[in-house]
């Protein structure tokens, strides 16, 4: 390449560098200023996501996609209350219960921990120095608050709503989510054609790219994460793991966050299998616990290298350090739901930068004019 060629590529990554930083700090204004517009925005591309297949296939039958729409509200909302009725106040009770059986029981966990330590009480004992080391730990454990799963639940929604009530909010979110599935898919077209022509072809090839990686996010991410929590709350239940229920749900929310996601999910039923055993399961309560980590990393090893390939591939695209540094940023700027949306949106970023580098896209080259009308970027068969 000549020399004034890598010349005007460096310029242009640089200009493109700084450009994405200014986005970067206007964008974290806005996102300040419209916290909940934006909330509404972010989960209603949520659900749409998750139920565009579903809409597309039931258009088919009822051939009308307003009537189809409405049957899928319909059927998740009778879900919803009747998980509202029945499953949650449940969750709610074994939450209760396993913060006090975990409380309960770690000071004496502990203090069989720290028998280890006799020598080092001797050793304090006989430079005069009249000190436990566990009846310190004790105390400190004793001291911490038990904190209470209505509370929790509590501070989840006012984190959530800030200046919304929980009806208007929940109620924008479906009207929101109701128009991207009624006309989604002429959104990306008539945006793109408010560019000029020649930019029509690019933005074309990354929208579509964009709305590939957001698929196996959103539908596939999430569908995989609930689907590997509830065969793991089955594993926990034939094997007799206490609050089965809580551990499967929590892994499953957290089998939604890429490369982290996972262990930190998992953590939780190492914790109760090490405190309570498992009631199925009759060996010391060390192999208990190698046990359900062998068996967790087995179900996690075909999760990934057998069904999640063939499901949604590698389409998501980054590299697992930038996942990681995904969702710190994400946590920072928005706790659960920027961890949630910190993969989709550092995937499209991604998406963005990988085209804009490529010397061969300048000049843009124009489009025919019968090229204008191809179909939408989000296909009923994606």
């Amino acid at each position: 390449m000549p020399d004034g060629d890598q010349l005007l590529l460096l310029q242009r990554k640089l200009t493109i560098i700084a450009l994405g930083l200014f986005i970067l700090i206007v964008a974290l204004q806005l996102f300040a200023m419209f916290a909940d517009v934006l909330h509404i925005v972010g989960i209603s591309v949520l659900i749409s996501y998750l139920f565009i297949n579903i809409v597309d296939w039931l258009e088919k039958y009822m051939k009308n996609r307003a009537m189809a729409i409405f049957a899928v509200y319909t059927l998740c909302g009778a879900a919803f209350f009747l998980a509202l009725l029945t499953v949650v106040p449940y969750i709610v009770y074994q939450i209760n219960q396993l913060m006090e059986s975990v409380f309960s029981q770690l000071p004496q966990q502990l203090s069989k921990l720290f028998s280890l330590l006799a020598p080092l009480d001797a050793k304090l004992h006989a430079a005069q120095l009249q000190v436990k080391t566990i009846d310190l730990v004790t105390t400190l454990v004793q001291s911490m608050p038990h904190p209470d799963a209505t509370m929790i639940f509590n501070r989840f929604s006012d984190l959530a709503m800030s200046t919304a009530t929980w009806v208007a909010y929940g109620l924008s979110v479906l009207v929101v989510s109701f128009y991207y599935l009624l006309e989604g898919y002429g959104m990306t077209d008539h945006l793109i054609e408010q560019f000029p022509l020649n930019y029509h072809s690019t933005l074309k090839t990354v929208v579509s790219e964009i709305d590939k990686s957001l698929q196996a996010f959103f539908r596939g991410q999430i569908v995989l994460g609930f689907a590997f929590g509830a065969v793991m709350l089955v594993v926990y239940l034939i094997l007799g793991v206490p609050f089965a229920l809580v551990l499967g749900l929590f892994l499953a929310v957290w089998e939604v966050i890429p490369v982290i996601g996972p262990p930190l999910g998992f953590i939780p039923c190492l914790v109760v299998v090490a405190l309570n055993g498992m009631d199925n399961v009759h060996l010391d309560r060390i192999w208990q616990v190698i046990l359900i980590t062998v068996v967790f990393n087995l179900a996690q090893w075909l999760r990934d290298n057998l069904v999640a390939p063939k499901y949604i591939g590698n389409a998501v695209g980054l590299h697992p350090v930038t996942i990681f540094l995904a969702i710190l940023v994400g946590a920072k700027i928005d706790g659960l739901l920027g961890i949630i949306f910190s993969i989709p949106v550092a995937s499209a970023l991604h998406v963005i930068y990988s085209h804009f580098k490529k010397p061969n896209l300048l000049p843009l080259q124009p489009l025919d004019t019968a090229d204008i009308a191809t179909p939408a970027v989000i296909s009923p068969d994606s």
